[in-house]
């Protein structure tokens, strides 16, 4: 009887313990959603008529490889939104880098404009948290083109 005790313990711990790992896991991903997430073409309903205004003008007097940026904030809001366009990109690549040693800084997120086969006009929303330490930094250099 003690034997079919201690073997039910062990198992419910061992249970407990790989449940515990994949509750970390799935909130590391949580964790950076909450930090910053990005989608192309795509416009939250409350910035739609200003941002179709906006885009509208930047692809009419915009040239090859300029980048335009419209962003969204103010004290009291979670999140800041930036919609960046760069004509004849026809996607991004968006990262957010930190360096943990450096105290005074959150970090950056860094948007790369990549040319496509397809000659498709795209830009990109970027949510993030509102802290004014987070750098955005906009270039053509891709990681894919730099190695």
């Amino acid at each position: 009887m003690k034997k079919i005790w201690l073997i039910m313990i062990v198992v419910i711990i061992l249970s407990g313990c790989t449940a515990t790992r994949e509750k970390e896991e799935r909130s590391l991903g949580s964790i950076m959603k909450n930090i910053i997430t990005h989608e192309l073409n795509e416009v939250e309903p409350e910035h739609k008529d200003e941002v179709n205004e906006w885009l509208a003008d930047a692809r009419l007097n915009g040239t090859e490889g300029q980048f335009y940026i419209k962003s969204y904030s103010d004290e009291t809001s979670e999140f800041k939104y930036s919609y960046i366009y760069g004509k004849g990109y026809s996607d991004y690549e968006v990262s957010f880098g930190y360096t943990s040693s450096d105290l005074t800084s959150k970090g950056d997120i860094r948007i790369a404009g990549i040319k496509g086969e397809n000659y498709a006009d795209s830009f990109v929303k970027v949510k993030s948290i509102n802290d004014r330490s987070i750098f955005l930094i906009v270039s053509d250099e891709n990681s894919r083109n730099s190695k």
